[in-house]
């Protein structure tokens, strides 16, 4: 594997050199990072890992692989900065809502760029990355992506037309899915749980249906209609979910993420 070159010291950069550096497909000392602020983070990093602190941007003009793990509205700056020393090397954006063509036209086309999606669970190598690719970008090199991605989840290509709902129901799928489990929880207790009892026995149940789901091979609709007996206990709370318009509520919830996403996108690539 030839040098990386990190942009980024967050929680999003360190879940990809733990994955890669675990999973041995690249080389910790062959990993260079920098990082904007708190030079603490990459000593961090350097102590936990073995990567190594990059000097300056110029250090990933000797990389293959560049990562860029920074928020969309450092994006613009970041690829500014990074133009001078990119000659075709394949670049692996983290970013929400930035589509490629903002990339390829402020990078002038000195890359292959990949935009991806990951989502929190990454940070436990479980997590779920979509990617959309350039047009510029080779089969090896997506080859090469799937291979470093893939040590921290599942890897799904998609159309880039397609990213925003993956950002929407992926992304933050994370959140949503703690936010049913937070009511859950609370419900809970009034029932008479302690909070950690609950959560205790929260978990467990989505990790052992997400297991069923995937060992099975069912969709979620047969899994629920196979634990469903008429007139049962789910049955009951399902009806009351129901009424309550669940299903319409997650479909908006989805859809103003997904619009969120896409305005990120307009706002963070806007002409100055």
């Amino acid at each position: 594997m030839d040098k990386i070159f990190v942009l980024g010291a967050g929680a999003m950069a360190e879940s990809f050199i733990k994955g890669v550096t675990q999973g041995d497909v690249a080389d910790a000392k062959s990993i260079y990072v920098i990082n904007r602020h708190r030079p603490d983070r990459l000593a961090e990093l350097s102590e936990t890992y073995g990567v190594t602190p990059a000097a300056s941007m110029e250090a990933a003009k000797e990389a293959g692989v560049i990562i860029l793990a920074v928020k969309p509205y450092d994006m613009r700056l970041a690829l500014v900065e990074l133009s001078p020393y990119l000659h075709g090397q394949l670049v692996i954006s983290f970013a929400a809502g930035i589509p490629i063509a903002f990339m390829e036209n402020v990078t002038q086309g000195r890359a292959q760029i990949i935009r991806t999606m990951p989502n929190v669970p990454v940070a436990v190598l479980e997590g779920a990355i979509a990617m959309a690719t350039g047009a510029s970008v080779n089969r090896e090199s997506v080859d090469v992506a799937k291979r470093l991605l893939g040590k921290i989840g599942i890897v799904v290509e998609l159309e880039e037309h397609l990213m925003d709902a993956a950002t929407a129901f992926s992304g933050s799928g994370p959140g949503f899915v703690s936010y049913f489990l937070e009511a859950m929880e609370d419900a809970a207790v009034q029932l008479g749980f302690s909070a950690e009892l609950a959560r205790q026995l929260l978990i467990q149940t989505v990790v052992g249906t997400a297991k069923v789901l995937e060992e099975w091979r069912l969709s979620p609709a047969e899994l629920r209609r196979l634990v469903t007996s008429p007139n049962g206990t789910t049955h009951a709370g399902l009806t009351v979910l129901g009424n309550l318009g669940m299903r319409e509520a997650i479909a908006q919830a989805l859809v103003q993420a997904e619009g969120r996403s896409r305005e990120m996108g307009e706002q963070y690539t806007a002409v100055e």
